[in-house]
């Protein structure tokens, strides 16, 4: 970021205030005295302004901009895990309970 650069200074901002509004709203932040925690939020920032500079970029439809939140949503909720890999976004399942006694149930069946 070029700091003498006001627009763009402005920019990184809004881009901050975005993310922090957003981790505010999901309700993700705790606090134990003086320290705040949130589990999730290294992988939220980068994934929302990975999408900010995509939109800036008219890179980033509506429909895509709308996926990415639902990602984000099962990210939060736990459904999916998220991680970066060679620069691209990977939405990994993880499996729920119910999942986990049908795959017992059928390695039990099978045998």
């Amino acid at each position: 970021m070029n700091t003498g650069d006001p627009i763009q200074h402005d920019i990184e901002k809004r881009k901050h205030e975005y993310v922090l509004d957003f981790i505010r709203k999901k309700d993700l932040l705790t606090s134990d005295g003086n320290v705040i925690f949130s589990q999730k939020a290294f992988v939220i920032n980068s994934v929302l302004r990975w999408c900010l500079d995509a939109a800036s970029k008219n890179k980033m439809s509506q429909a895509k901009w709308g996926k990415f939140n639902r990602v984000l949503s099962q990210y939060i909720a736990g459904i999916v895990d998220l991680q970066w890999r060679d620069g691209s976004l990977e939405v990994i399942e993880i499996p729920n309970d119910n999942q986990k006694r049908r795959k017992t149930r059928t390695r039990t069946k099978t045998k």
